[in-house]
């Protein structure tokens, strides 16, 4: 009896369609849409690793899938499993690096629900402060900058479009010099090579391989739907919402306020570029568009050791076996 010819329509799904993440301190962050795992190496050497299912809102709100919406609404909930992430890596990396403190033959001990409240606070502080930095050096600085330069230019202030492409041009070199720069770190450093195993973990199951350190070698480190290649399509996108919406005569106050609102917008839109092009990334065109991309990621990723990608090959292995077990 002749088999039955298989079309590619009836083949079994993959188990996840798609696996993301991010480096944490010392360690790796990988997710699905159902389950995440974080996967932090201790100070001592010992790979420690949270995991649980991701709860999205999407699930419950169903406007929250539409095109774009749900792009900007991706965005929210990965940073904040990203956050939770680093604050999760932070403290075992903190715990581990800390020494009890003495008072004659008497330690001093802190109750840990006030120093859990206190270092809450410290991290919330962060965020807000790390916000209010980012809005002035990435809006408000670019803006201020260009109304500066249309006093010896005046044709900036009366073209939309060069005035706006100003504006995004230098966002870029800001974000460029800022990366670059805290690129000569240490932690940072290892964080970038952490970014690295990151990538050749995903690229060995997208490419159905087991994922071990042997096999994650054979793969470079960077990745078309990373965070970085995502950075660069919001730049272009921005450039065509700006000179759509944003006439150059406004204030810079005004600018400012304005500018704020349209970031769902355009984080929504380069979302669902950054899905369409990694999705046909074989096409000239597609790898033209990301190309940009995926040479800024030899700066924010670096070649990691054989510990950095068992760790990158930890988290991610605990995701698949948590959506094994689902399926």
């Amino acid at each position: 009896m002749a088999k039955k010819r298989v079309s590619r329509r009836e083949k079994k799904p993959e188990l996840m369609p798609q696996a993301g993440g991010q480096a944490v301190i010392e360690g790796v962050l990988m997710r699905s849409k159902r389950f995440y795992a974080v996967a932090v190496r201790t100070p001592k050497g010992k790979i420690i690793i949270k995991k649980g299912p991701v709860k999205s809102q999407a699930d419950r709100f169903k406007f929250l899938k539409w095109p774009v919406l749900r792009g900007f609404w991706a965005l929210v909930e990965s940073m904040a499993l990203g956050f939770k992430g680093l604050d999760y890596s932070a403290r075992i990396f903190e715990d581990g690096e800390k020494k009890p403190v003495k008072r004659g033959k008497k330690r001093v001990k802190i109750s840990k629900a006030k120093q859990k409240a206190k270092e809450d606070f410290a991290m919330a502080m962060t965020y807000v402060v790390s916000i209010v930095i980012a809005i002035a050096v990435f809006i408000y600085l670019p803006v201020q900058l260009t109304k500066l330069l249309a006093k010896a230019a005046p044709a900036l202030d009366e073209s939309r479009t060069l005035f706006n492409s100003s504006v995004v041009t230098m966002k870029f070199i800001f974000f460029f010099l800022y990366v670059w720069g805290i690129s000569f770190m240490d932690d940072v450093k290892r964080l970038f090579m952490y970014h690295g195993a990151e990538h050749r973990a995903i690229y060995a199951y997208e490419d159905g391989k087991s994922i071990t350190v042997k096999n994650m070698e054979k793969y470079r480190t960077m990745h078309p739907r990373c965070g970085t290649a995502f950075m660069f399509i919001t730049i272009l996108v921005s450039v065509v919402v700006f000179i759509l919406l944003l006439p150059p005569h406004y204030s810079v106050l005004k600018r400012v306020l304005l500018e704020l609102p349209l970031i769902p917008l355009i984080a929504g839109l380069s979302y669902e570029l950054l899905k369409y092009s990694a999705r046909h990334q074989k096409n000239p065109l597609m790898r033209l568009f990301i190309a940009p991309g995926m040479a800024f990621q030899r700066i924010t990723t670096k070649v990691p050791d054989k510990k950095q990608m068992l760790v990158a090959a930890a988290a991610l292995n605990a995701v698949v076996a948590m959506e094994k077990k689902k399926a």
